[in-house]
């Protein structure tokens, strides 16, 4: 657990090293939002009215001019609560950290060329940081965690647009779960076989299509 909170502060601050190095500014979203940021219409209110005595107004709903905000507050949707920290499977981490750089003047490529540089920064700072952190993880949890890092840091990451991807799937000769065919979402299986057999290394697909 310590490896691992050494491991968490460092990062943490290569994150930041990274984007300022490259002119961004850091801005702290908000917490508690009046706003649904997702869509998705599950928000935990935040309040300090006592529940078995609520405020009401004349119309008999809940008068939130008496909350602590003067209207209605929630804990906003868009950080990943907390309960994601217990989710138990393996298409969710044990933490969501979301970081979301807004680029001006900027095409694909060079979002693609920042996610690829922001990666591998990340990836040189815990080899050059936190060695004796990684040796550990290597001995207890990943045996090739620090050969995997380093390889991901010393080549580029290939990039192939969505109809190349697609038809190397096509001629992959094996029977996905999900069948293949061109206007497809890929799926985690479609990844990996991009990443791990067909690439074996980080891979950027590109120019879905539009729908």
């Amino acid at each position: 657990h310590a490896a691992v909170a050494r491991m968490r502060h460092t990062l943490a601050l290569a994150v930041h090293r990274c984007f300022d190095e490259r002119g961004f500014y850091w801005v702290n979203t908000p917490i508690l939002t009046g706003s649904d940021a997702e869509g998705a219409g599950q928000l935990f209110r935040v309040s300090t009215l006592d529940l078995l005595r609520l405020p009401r107004t004349a119309e008999g709903g809940i008068d939130f001019r008496q909350d602590f905000f003067g209207r209605e507050a929630f804990l906003t949707v868009s950080g990943q609560l907390n309960v994601e920290s217990y989710s138990n499977t393996p298409r969710h981490l044990a933490e969501f950290w979301m970081i979301e750089p807004e680029i001006a003047f900027a095409d694909l490529g060079d979002n693609a060329d920042l996610a690829e540089e922001f990666l591998k920064h990340l990836f040189r700072t815990a080899l050059e940081e936190r060695h004796e952190e990684l040796r550990l993880f290597a001995q207890r949890l990943e045996k090739s965690v620090i050969e995997r890092l380093e390889r991901l840091v010393g080549q580029p990451f290939v990039r192939m647009s969505y109809d190349e991807a697609i038809a190397i799937l096509e001629r992959a000769g094996r029977s996905f779960e999900f069948p293949v065919r061109w206007g497809i979402d890929l799926q985690t299986e479609h990844e990996r076989y991009l990443t791990e057999e067909h690439v074996r290394g980080p891979v950027v697909v590109m120019n879905y299509p539009e729908a």
